[in-house]
C-alpha cells in the first residue's frame, strides 16, 4: 500500500512594503500619511536593526483608545525610567499586516478591538557609516471598552498607562530627549508619537 503524499506548504516571504496589501488596507481603513525618514543609526539601533535573518519585515503600532478618548501606552522593564511609548510588534515575513496587528493586540493587550483607520506608513532609512537598513511602521488607530490591557507574553511589558491624545507630546518629547545608548532609539520611537498626536489632535 503505497503511503499518503504531504504537500508541504511554503509560505513566501512578503517585501517591506507590499502594495497591493497597502491598497487593500487603504480600502478598509482609510488612506495613511505616508513619511519617509533618513536616520543616522547609533550602535544600539545597529544591533538589532543589522540582523543577518530578521524575524520581521516591518511592524504595526497600534494607537488603542478607551472610551474616555485616552490612547494606551506601555514601558518595558528595560526602558529608562518614566519612559512609555506606542504599543507596537513585529510583522513576520510571511504574515500579513492585519494578521500581525491582532496578533500583536491579542498578545501585547488581551484587549477586544475595532480599528478605527489606518492612520500612518512612515518609512525609515537607517544609516550606519556605508551601510544601509530599512524599515517601516504601518500605524493604526483602534478603539476598546474601558477593559484593563493585560499582556499575554510573560515579563514583556512591565507597565501600561492611559493619556489623551494632547498628553502624547509630552511622550514624544521625553522619547527625544532620552541620553545615553538610548538616544537614537528615543528619537526613532518619537515619530510615530508624533504622527499619533498629529492627526488626533488636529483633525
Amino acid at each position: 500500500m503505497s503511503q499518503p503524499s504531504h504537500t508541504t506548504v511554503v509560505h513566501k516571504q512578503r517585501p517591506m512594503i507590499d502594495e497591493s496589501e497597502v491598497l487593500d488596507l487603504i480600502g478598509r481603513y482609510g488612506s495613511p500619511v505616508h513619511r519617509t525618514y533618513s536616520i543616522q543609526a547609533d550602535d544600539y539601533i545597529r544591533s538589532y536593526r543589522w540582523q543577518p535573518t530578521s524575524d520581521r519585515r516591518a511592524e504595526v503600532v497600534f494607537a488603542i483608545q478607551n472610551p474616555a478618548g485616552q490612547i494606551w501606552l506601555h514601558a518595558k522593564a528595560h526602558y529608562p525610567a518614566r519612559i512609555f511609548r506606542l504599543l507596537s510588534g513585529g510583522i513576520h515575513p510571511v504574515e500579513g499586516v492585519e494578521e500581525a496587528l491582532w496578533r500583536e493586540i491579542a498578545e501585547e493587550t488581551s484587549l477586544a478591538c475595532t480599528v478605527e483607520r489606518f492612520l500612518g506608513l512612515l518609512t525609515y532609512h537607517f544609516t550606519y557609516g556605508d551601510e544601509v537598513a530599512h524599515f517601516a511602521s504601518y500605524i493604526f488607530t483602534l478603539c476598546a471598552d474601558f477593559t484593563q490591557p493585560r499582556c499575554e507574553r510573560d515579563n514583556e511589558i512591565s507597565a501600561f498607562c492611559a493619556m489623551l491624545p494632547s498628553q502624547l507630546r509630552d511622550v514624544s518629547n521625553d522619547l527625544r530627549n532620552l541620553i545615553g545608548d538610548r538616544h537614537g532609539w528615543g528619537q526613532w520611537r518619537a515619530l510615530a508619537v508624533d504622527l499619533v498626536h498629529e492627526q488626533l489632535t488636529t483633525n
